[in-house]
């Protein structure tokens, strides 16, 4: 009979294969994993490998004879200050006594001045809800995730000529705006813009006569799917079209650079109006996720 050690520990370069295969494991189930991440063993690698933080920040409990029982892993942005932690992935019946403990050492091994963490699951993980309920952590609204393919462009507009790639110009147009509609996001105005300027991203601005129609970023995951990060339009030009020609082009543009030719997104649940622009287009409902924040509500969250 093995016994487990509920202290978390550093993953050792040996290590590195079994995680990843318990990762995966875990990531099958909606009910067992996290959000963000692949649920495909190969796409999962690229995707942590695409990451500063892997290994490095993998923390693991194992048995006895070394299997590994649990893991976490987090990322962090000091200068946001925040983290964001992948997991916890904790086999079985052991949830209740080694989540809680991976996910404090998680959060401990942060830098100083990292002090908004936060982790997400799919609704359907309710352990993981009730363990953020434990800490006092908050939960966001649900965000619900969509898909499309390149077959649902077929009837989309044509790509709208105000929206071109923007520059270090735009930032204060774009800034305030971005601070509006995503608070306390993972990516600041800056990064987004620089990010697009290197190649990393495919950030867009819409713009008449000076004047700021929205803004949309996007890019390439590793496992070769689209990914929509942000789309916004200021109030004024909201009901002008712009918001269409802005999200067709984009996610134009997204698909054209994505190998597996699609666009994720995801869309908070009381953005009606949004939802319905997005089933319009033939985006379908993937699922549905919440993240959990250690930031009081009354300070917000991303």
């Amino acid at each position: 009979m093995t016994t487990t050690s509920s202290v978390p520990r550093p993953v050792g370069a040996g290590e590195v294969g079994a995680l990843l295969d318990f990762i995966a494991g875990r990531q099958a189930d909606p009910a067992t994993g996290t959000c963000y991440l692949d649920t495909e063993r190969e796409s999962l690698r690229l995707e942590l490998e695409e990451l500063d933080a892997w290994p490095d920040s993998a923390l693991i409990v194992t048995d006895g004879d070394g299997t590994i029982v649990a893991a976490s892993m987090s990322e962090v942005d000091a200068e946001l200050g925040r983290s964001w932690i992948h997991g916890p992935w904790v086999l079985g019946d052991r949830w209740d006594a080694l989540a809680r403990p991976l996910l404090e050492a998680a959060v401990a091994s942060c830098p100083a001045g990292v002090t908004h963490h936060e982790f997400s699951g799919d609704v359907a993980n309710r352990r993981m809800a009730a363990l953020a309920a434990e800490l006092g952590w908050t939960a966001s609204v649900p965000n619900h995730v969509f898909v499309a393919t390149a077959d649902a462009t077929a009837g989309w507009p044509a790509d709208d000529r105000r929206v071109r790639p923007a520059t270090p110009d735009d930032f204060a147009a774009i800034d305030p705006l971005h601070d509006e509609e995503f608070p306390d996001t993972y990516l600041s105005t800056r990064q987004m813009i620089d990010d697009g300027i290197a190649g990393e991203r495919i950030t867009l601005v819409s713009e008449s006569d000076g004047e700021l129609l929205g803004y949309a970023c996007g890019r390439v995951q590793p496992d070769g799917a689209g990914y929509l990060d942000f789309i916004a339009v200021p109030p004024a030009a909201r009901g002008t079209g712009a918001g269409l020609g802005l999200m067709v082009t984009v996610c134009r543009r997204i698909m054209a650079a994505a190998p597996n030719r699609d666009v994720n997104l995801t869309v908070q649940d009381h953005r009606a109006p949004a939802v319905a622009l997005y089933r319009g287009l033939g985006f379908t409902l993937e699922t549905t996720i919440v993240g959990y924040s250690s930031r009081p509500a009354d300070q917000g969250h991303g």
